[in-house]
């Protein structure tokens, strides 16, 4: 997985918007449509515009593939801003300035930006991004739900390492576009973009989540009450928030309860038992049971995903296992 994973996954389910285009008005025109309103330079000596644009629509997320193929500059424009672009490079070297943050961006170091400050991208040659768009309403919407408090979320400029994370449930999301799982469960996409966002919220450090524990001690029945939550929704994509408010408690609490008394976060927890349940109906060797099966009746949506997690745990493929008990 990573970044060129996603793009790959991107580029064969999305939709291509532009394709090898030179005109730098029909691509700030797409874009603007696609992402957000912004000016475009070619600089002096950088080749000639042949940029493509590959999109794929969620909810209140979107996935898109974007290359330039020259060096440019991107710039604030005009008109609103009501999205985050999170920015994770494939390939070349870019220079971001958000408002006076400023990072370099290049394989496996990502950035992220809001709708607060101006903006400007300085892009090489070989620049090669995936771009994920997250309208502003729902991030903050998360965000609230997470603290209890509301109001406008402000990340750090560049990714932390944590936020790695997220290109396994971006390939699932995108993986799960028009598929007959949506066609049966319309609220999927919806619900993997609430734990998108609250993972983003939790492994980058912001304004509205980055503060240590409340303080609060829930005790043993609360981590109980979690905990059967969670493994009566083992098929479905829970976020820590969902589980929190079911509980009657904040996600600091949580967290926090999760750690002192079972050496892991609600997340961690979740994903071994998901994995304990797929490895006992694979050794089951059920007739007419596949690995597909076992792993959206265990809460994986990406394949891929599943399978590396599986093979990391129990040193065999989940194929292979259920080979094994037929």
């Amino acid at each position: 997985m990573g970044a060129p994973s996603l793009a790959r996954l991107t580029a064969s389910r999305g939709r291509s918007v532009l394709s090898e285009t030179g005109d730098a008005d029909e691509v700030v025109d797409a874009c603007t449509g696609t992402l957000r309103p912004h000016a475009l330079t070619v600089r002096a000596g950088g080749g000639r515009l042949a940029t493509s644009l590959t999109h794929v629509p969620l909810r209140d997320v979107s996935v898109n593939l974007l290359r330039y193929g020259a060096e440019v500059t991107v710039s604030s424009g005009d008109g609103v801003l009501d999205d985050y672009l999170l920015t994770l490079p494939v390939a070349g070297a870019g220079r971001f300035r958000y408002g006076d943050l400023e990072a370099v961006a290049q394989r496996d170091r990502g950035v992220i930006i809001g709708p607060h400050r101006e903006f400007e991208f300085r892009f090489d040659t070989a620049w090669d991004q995936v771009v994920v768009r997250l309208d502003r309403t729902r991030v903050e919407a998360v965000a609230a739900a997470l603290t209890g408090e509301v109001g406008p979320v402000h990340f750090d400029l560049a990714l932390h390492e944590g936020v790695v994370s997220l290109d396994g449930l971006l390939e699932s999301a995108v993986s799960l576009v028009d598929t007959a799982a949506v066609e049966q469960r319309p609220q999927l996409l919806w619900q993997l973009e609430g734990l998108i966002i609250e993972t983003l919220l939790l492994a980058q450090p912001n304004n509205r989540t980055s503060t240590g524990p409340d303080g609060v001690g829930p005790v043993s029945a609360r981590v109980r009450q979690a905990v059967d939550f969670m493994i009566d929704r083992l098929g479905e994509p829970v976020t820590v928030t969902e589980v929190a408010q079911a509980c009657g408690m904040s996600v600091r609490s949580l967290q926090a309860a999760f750690r002192r008394e079972l050496d892991a976060s609600p997340v961690q927890w979740l994903r071994a038992q998901r994995l304990e349940r797929a490895h006992a109906l694979l050794a089951s060797g059920a007739p007419g049971l596949s690995v597909t099966d076992v792993a959206y009746r265990c809460g994986f949506f990406h394949l891929g995903e599943f399978g590396a997690a599986f093979r990391a745990r129990y040193g065999v493929t989940p194929s292979a296992l259920l080979a094994s008990h037929r």
